[in-house]
């Protein structure tokens, strides 16, 4: 990329709560965001573990609360987020020209809102049990609110974004699930540095903790399943390998061009050094046993590092035997023996499915900002590396959708 591009500002809204602060507390400690779920009601779902972010009180949204009130859950923490991350970088509504400023979004890929319709189908049963049409119609139909179909459609984000927080510049939504961030983060890149906007929101939003994402994921056998106590304690790239937990949660960040950034007077928390992004669409499910997928993408993001310079990596992590066990292939081919050190936030966080990438990226910055030292407990110690200034944050997807990122944090 022709000019440096860098990071001035990021926020969160995690499990752990809203904010940057809860979410470093929360690996500091290095306890789980996720556990078994109490809240809502799931006894009838297939996967009854996760990381769950319950409903923002009112004046946790100020004025725009109530213009937000019946929109999907990730819409409102997504809007918090992105809210907070420009305030962190010291942008106010009003401080910016709107036309030069983009939002580059990662978000669900449908509504995951089945649940609204529970209510019509709860009335609609005909003599043997079944769903009975004619009575959804008559009977049923009242129950299902107007606003059903509209409050959780993908583009639902960047709509409120874009309107709340004056951002009318380019601007992008992705649903490319668990590498959609790296294609917005992309995006916003090469907006900055064709000069079309002076600022980027990048970052996403996801409340994949829902009766719906967790039915399709679980049949396709992506999710770790069982009592709460066969499950955890949970561990990439370990164990026995169950399966992914997936956590809610929102996350952005303020990208600028370094001139730009340093000319208003703000500090820098990284430099965005290189993306890399490929996919093969070979298996529609898994990434190939070989890891050749992440060698790509890990061997691109060091094409210009100098050989002997140690890392920390902040690896895809999903908790699947098969991807993981393909990731740990790849991450060898590419490092040969490099030091460096090893963790998945998935192990901490939970799986916020497409805001999975923005968060992890956030969180690969805040643990060299803040000393976090986070490692995978089964990290090879002979190449560890303690004293670390890049980070590389992976993500894996189905289609074998495979990203990365080489952030300089300090």
């Amino acid at each position: 990329m022709s000019a440096r591009i860098v990071v001035t500002g990021m926020g969160a809204v995690t499990p752990y709560g809203v904010g940057l602060d809860p979410l470093v507390a929360g690996l500091r400690e290095r306890r789980p965001a996720y556990g078994a779920l109490r809240e809502p009601a799931v006894a009838t779902w297939p996967v009854q573990v996760g990381g769950w972010v319950p409903e923002l009180a009112p004046d946790q949204l100020g004025v725009i609360h109530n213009k937000l009130r019946g929109m999907g859950k990730y819409v409102r923490i997504g809007v918090l987020a992105a809210q907070q991350a420009l305030t962190a970088a010291g942008w106010v509504p009003g401080s910016y020209d709107p036309d030069r400023a983009g939002a580059f979004i990662a978000t669900g890929t449908n509504g995951h809102n089945a649940e609204g319709l529970f209510p019509a189908f709860a009335v609609s049963a005909g003599e043997d049990g079944q769903l009975d049409l004619a009575r959804l119609t008559t009977d049923g139909l009242d129950r299902i609110h107007p606003w059903w179909l509209l409050t959780a459609i993908s583009n639902n984000l960047i709509f409120f974004i874009t309107h709340f927080l004056q951002v009318r510049g380019p601007n992008t939504n992705l649903c490319q699930a668990a590498v959609a961030g790296a294609y917005a983060l992309d995006r916003a890149i090469e907006a900055l540095t064709r000069d079309e906007i002076d600022l980027a929101l990048v970052g996403g939003a996801d409340t994949p903790v829902n009766w719906q994402m967790m039915s399709d994921l679980f049949t396709l056998g992506f999710l770790a399943s069982g009592p709460p106590a066969e499950v955890l304690p949970w561990q990439p790239w370990g164990g026995a390998g169950r399966g992914a937990i997936l956590s809610d949660g929102a996350a952005f960040l303020v990208l600028e061009t370094e001139a730009r950034a340093r000319a208003r007077g703000a500090s820098p928390l990284a430099v965005v050094e290189a993306v890399a992004l490929t996919a093969t669409g070979a298996d529609d499910l898994a990434p190939a046993e070989d890891g050749a997928a992440i060698a790509r993408v890990v061997g691109e993001l060091l094409a210009e590092l100098p050989g002997e310079e140690p890392l920390a990596i902040c690896g895809a992590g999903v908790g699947l035997a098969r991807w993981d066990a393909a990731e740990r292939r790849g991450l060898a081919q590419a490092l040969g023996s490099r030091a460096h050190r090893l963790y998945g936030a998935k192990t901490w966080l939970g799986h916020a499915f497409s805001a999975s990438f923005p968060l992890e990226m956030v969180v690969a910055i805040l643990d060299l900002q803040q000393g976090l030292g986070l490692t995978h407990p089964e990290a090879d110690e002979s190449r560890k590396a303690d004293l670390v200034h890049r980070v590389l944050v992976l993500g894996q997807c189905f289609g074998e959708n495979t990203a990365g990122v080489r952030l300089l944090v300090g």
